[in-house]
């Protein structure tokens, strides 16, 4: 671990050890582990072309781990921007003191209310996040109602009023990339199978194209103060093409999953609750006599 992610790692503990556990699940405060948030990265940055520049952006920065992760993997020249939004003044803060010298933009600013950039070259091709884990009834009827209404503003699409604050962050995410863009997110498996959901997953299967989506076992939960399954979606900013399949993949670690499979879109729209993917993948014969 290097110096600055060590830093960065002692100054998560301060944090949390000050804040305490009530405050933290009443903001949906729950810190990205240092070795789950290098894997998202290592998997998130090829799907990028090797010879763009990185616009590298983290709506709920924290501490930043993706941010850190990504200076650990790549040359600093190749970022061309990065920016986080924290909406805590005491936890951003402390992280622009950390990370002052990197030439990281970060914003003490609620992300949902900030306009996103109208210019497609000041828009990002990476945003990385862990969102806050508020559920919706700790969401008041005027913030959902203002999430919802950006929503339809920005991206011409309507919100389940159920869902927890972590969908708004990842479906508004999209008014902030640029065409082809990756968004890689670390969120609560819930929405793969609950009425809420279905609007997510609309987003997923026609607004952009979903590369990949990996369930961590709820056995093997990933963050020890959130007792929550775990989701990593990755995806592109751009419309599903033709005969586009998804990958799911099962258990383990981001690299090496226990079970793995792909399935087409088509297919995918039929399946109600994803939950049941990989296992329950339809299998189609490669050879056929005859009919």
């Amino acid at each position: 671990m290097e110096d600055r992610e060590r830093a960065r790692f002692e100054l998560q503990e301060r944090i949390d050890a000050d804040k305490g556990q009530s405050e933290r699940n009443r903001l949906g405060q729950f810190a990205t582990p240092p070795e789950l948030a290098s894997d998202i990265v290592a998997y998130a940055v090829p799907l990028l072309s090797s010879r763009l520049k990185i616009r590298f952006l983290e709506p709920g920065f924290g501490t930043g781990p993706f941010y850190s992760a990504l200076l650990r993997q790549i040359s600093p020249s190749r970022i061309e921007a990065a920016v986080g939004y924290e909406i805590d003044p005491y936890c951003a803060e402390s992280a622009e003191r950390l990370w002052k010298e990197t030439g990281l933009c970060l914003y003490t600013a609620d992300f949902t209310t900030t306009e996103p950039p109208k210019a497609e070259a000041a828009k990002y091709n990476l945003v990385v996040c862990n969102p806050p884990y508020v559920r919706h009834h700790h969401l008041s009827q005027i913030q959902k109602r203002e999430l919802q209404r950006s929503i339809a503003r920005y991206l011409n699409l309507e919100m389940n009023g159920l869902g927890g604050l972590y969908t708004y962050f990842m479906v508004l995410s999209q008014a902030w990339m640029a065409k082809e863009g990756v968004g890689a997110w670390l969120i609560p498996s819930e929405f793969m199978d609950v009425n809420y959901g279905h609007r997510v997953k609309e987003f997923l299967m026609e607004r952009v194209t979903l590369s990949r989506i990996h369930r961590f076992d709820p056995n093997n939960v990933q963050f020890g103060d959130a007792l929550v399954s775990s989701a990593v979606i990755f995806f592109k900013n751009s419309p599903p093409p033709s005969g586009h399949e998804v990958e799911f993949t099962f258990g383990g670690m981001l690299a090496k999953p226990t079970v793995s499979g792909s399935i087409g879109l088509a297919d995918l729209r039929y399946i109600s609750k994803w939950t049941v993917l990989p296992q329950s993948i339809p299998r189609r014969n490669g050879k056929h006599n005859g009919i």
